[in-house]
């Protein structure tokens, strides 16, 4: 073979073998653009528990489509999101969660991604964060530091109370006053002959911080639990944060109370003492009760053993029968000498 045919061979190799490269190299590109690799230079976005659908799939191009700028040539905006408003983009696939009265900040100005990683997680719904670690990143930790944290604080899980996209109830909750609460406390607890104003008005909240407090079954302020104390109006704080702190402060009156004998204050008989005032709950269930007045069926009585209270309720007194001490009548017109 002649020098002149030899290049003209040699060139047509190269050619070859160019042709055949060009082909590789269009078969992988045209894979990576399909998603198969991930688009090839970028880090592997489905390595994780829970990852996004499209990525998944390798459909990058359902989320981001070229500008026309040769890449990786242009790092920015050789690629541009199908949609300019970020939440615009996610609603083309998942419902909008921006229709109601009250919406989450980030989900109202369109940031879905300040919550939510849009490739992959190992949190549930691609959260970039587990429980309520991931509300911290906005709200204050120490705001619901508490002594007694309402237990789904306390477990990091805000989510039973609050809807995180939306809600038409103040505060992004669930559902509206004692609905919401009843979702985990027994109803049964808040139903009965006679319930307390604020349960019966759906207003929990009236006498419980829902977050946490520093006072025993999340109480706004100091109620005491024990059943026998010296007459302190600090130990009633929250009962008289609504009712009269007068009630028991006179021996006789006709117009503090309606628990008289005639004018003889029984309030004050039971509460104002030096050593054995009474509290408020010993006698009242402070939710519900199946008798009048929110008599307590039951009370703490000594030990294991519960005293037993049957009250029957006149339109001028009533009567009390009572494990602690003797049946004992009351009137308001024709005072009652009990024995």
């Amino acid at each position: 073979m002649n020098s002149s045919a030899k290049k003209i061979f040699c060139f047509s190799v190269s050619i070859l073998l160019g042709f055949v490269g060009l082909l590789l190299v269009t078969k992988e590109h045209s894979a990576e653009a399909a998603g198969e690799e991930n688009c090839g230079c970028h880090p592997h976005k489905a390595e994780k528990t829970i990852v996004h659908l499209p990525v998944k799939n390798g459909e990058c191009l359902s989320c981001h489509k070229p500008s026309g700028q040769k890449h990786p040539k242009f790092k920015k905006e050789a690629f541009l999101l199908t949609d300019k408003g970020k939440a615009g983009l996610c609603s083309e696939c998942h419902e909008r969660k921006d229709t109601k009265k009250y919406v989450h900040p980030p989900v109202a100005s369109g940031d879905c991604i300040d919550c939510h990683d849009p490739h992959q997680s190992d949190n549930k719904f691609q959260l970039k964060g587990a429980g309520a670690l991931l509300c911290f990143n906005c709200h204050e930790k120490t705001k619901l530091d508490r002594t007694y944290p309402h237990k789904p604080i306390a477990e990091g899980k805000c989510l039973d109370c609050h809807d995180p996209h939306q809600s038409d109830q103040k505060f992004m909750l669930k559902a509206e006053g004692a609905t919401l609460c009843i979702s985990c406390h027994d109803k049964a607890e808040f139903t009965g002959k006679s319930v307390h104003a604020p349960v019966a008005a759906g207003k929990c909240s009236a006498c419980h911080a829902p977050h946490g407090t520093k006072f025993n079954h999340l109480l706004k302020t100091s109620v005491t639990d024990e059943m026998y104390q010296s007459f302190d109006k600090a130990n009633f704080a929250l009962c008289f944060s609504c009712h009269a702190d007068t009630i028991a402060d006179s021996q006789r009156t006709d117009t503090e109370t309606s628990f008289r004998n005639g004018m003889f204050n029984l309030h004050y008989l039971h509460v104002n003492k030096t050593t054995k005032g009474r509290s408020c709950k010993v006698c009242h269930d402070p939710h519900a009760a199946s008798q009048p007045r929110l008599i307590s069926s039951k009370i703490p009585g000594f030990g294991s053993w519960r005293i037993p209270i049957r009250y029957t309720k006149t339109e001028v007194g009533g009567t009390c029968v009572v494990g602690c001490h003797k049946p004992k009548s009351y009137d308001r017109i024709n005072p009652i000498d009990n024995p």
